[in-house]
């Protein structure tokens, strides 16, 4: 799993900033409308039936009460979503201090020192990261501050974060995990495959399905169920503290929650009865590229991705150089890019669109020495303009040398180093 991937993986929950921000919006009215779920297997808190946590008003809520409460909200979810039930327990109930136990034990155990090393190279080299960032203690924050709940499908466990019992907020967490739940009994989530290696852009595409999926349904059922006051109690919630994320980080966490419930929300119709005959059929037939959740043509024509030839960087660079990614980024990520170094957010996505593919390699060498090699074919010659003006607006605030290429084949070739010399020869190598 590469660096980009990594907080897809873990980030498998319900944003209060999403949740709240898409509650907020449809309070006016219906909407008019891009790291997949956890493989780790995570050890249960005590028991397999909810705690009995405090209640808004501070009395302690009984275990039959919760148990009561989140059955009534399955048969609701049963209703709106239209698959048959999921065989599978009650959810844990935890703090949010108690989360960041459950996060850092999955760290320790599915992300050893070894691949945060790697991930940090990787990041680097891209501009995303600076050496004075830890990205593992980044991720820790930015997850320990956003998630309200998450569904592990190896475990078969649901997880819902409250310090308020089952107050608002928590209910419509559970109408969205129990959601997971349900996709994945009828469909098997890992056979999505959002965690493979070289397909981040593919990864982000299907986590987009899966978690517009789940929040359609959980938005669905909150305006069946929730009162206007209830509501306004979720969206009036204090947002989470952002201070020292990295921009592209809490963006890419909110792809898949906020662009794959506007391309859900295309498929179902009308939110407050919504149709998911086309959600079913699209886990059948999944995207294959965040292209297809932001562009609707590239969806309905099944626009498959330009495949790169593969660039054996390390190689071309010599002894003590190993590859350490190699992927596509994808139109999502390239926006997201884009907009993190400056560029203004409408000219990024103009700038990412009409992408037709891209692979990155990224390799490092002796001393801290690193190159990036990343080529893109576009739909259009005037696509590729674009994205060449809009990168070549960027390279000098990079902080290390770099420069964009037209190739003549229409394709673009950006290429990163960390010297002068190794920019020549990495150029040289992703030419050949």
């Amino acid at each position: 799993m590469s660096a980009i991937q990594r907080i897809g993986a873990l980030a498998v929950a319900v944003l209060a900033v999403i949740g709240a921000a898409v509650v907020a919006v449809n309070l006016a009215g219906p909407p008019s409308v891009g790291g997949d779920e956890p493989t780790a297997a995570v050890e249960p808190t005590a028991g397999a039936s909810p705690t009995a946590t405090p209640g808004p008003s501070g009395s302690a809520e009984s275990e039959e009460e919760l148990l009561a409460v989140l059955r009534e909200i399955e048969g609701q979810i049963l209703a709106i979503r239209g698959l048959p039930a999921a065989d599978i327990g009650p959810p844990d109930l935890i703090t949010r201090a108690e989360l960041a136990d459950e996060l850092q034990r999955i760290f320790d155990a599915e992300y050893p020192p070894e691949e945060r090393e790697r991930d940090e190279l990787a990041l680097r080299a891209l501009g995303l990261l600076t050496e004075e960032q830890d990205y593992a203690a980044l991720q820790l924050q930015l997850l320990g501050d956003q998630v309200l709940g998450f569904y592990d499908d190896v475990d078969r466990r649901m997880v819902i974060v409250t310090d308020a019992g089952l107050d608002p907020e928590a209910r419509m967490t559970y109408a969205h995990e129990y959601t997971h739940a349900l996709q994945d009994a009828a469909f098997g989530l890992d056979s999505l495959q959002t965690d493979a290696d070289g397909e981040d852009d593919r990864g982000l595409a299907r986590t987009a399905l899966i978690e517009g999926d789940a929040s359609m349904a959980m938005l669905a059922w909150a305006f069946a169920n929730l009162s206007p006051e209830e509501l306004l109690e979720i969206t009036t919630a204090p947002l989470p503290d952002m201070t020292g994320i990295p921009a592209w980080m809490a963006a890419q966490l909110e792809f898949p929650y906020v662009e794959g419930l506007t391309w859900t929300s295309e498929l179902v119709g009308n939110p407050l009865n919504p149709d998911f005959t086309a959600v079913d059929a699209a886990f059948a037939n999944p995207p294959d590229s965040t292209e297809q959740i932001l562009v609707a043509d590239a969806w309905e024509a099944r626009e498959a991705p330009v495949e790169i030839d593969e660039i054996d960087l390390a190689t071309a660079l010599g002894e003590g150089w190993s590859e350490v990614d190699a992927t596509p980024i994808g139109q999502a990520m390239i926006a997201i890019v884009l907009e993190f170094h400056g560029v203004e957010r409408g000219i990024a996505a103009d700038a990412a669109g009409g992408w037709g593919g891209d692979r990155a390699v990224i390799a490092t060498g002796p001393d801290g020495a690193f190159a990036l090699a990343w080529r893109f074919a576009w739909d259009e010659s005037t696509d590729a303009a674009e994205f060449g003006d809009a990168y070549r607006g960027i390279v000098d605030s990079l902080g290390f040398p770099a420069t964009v290429v037209d190739l003549p084949d229409g394709e673009t070739l950006v290429v990163h180093a960390s010297t002068d010399e190794l920019l020549g020869r990495a150029q040289d190598a992703a030419d050949d």
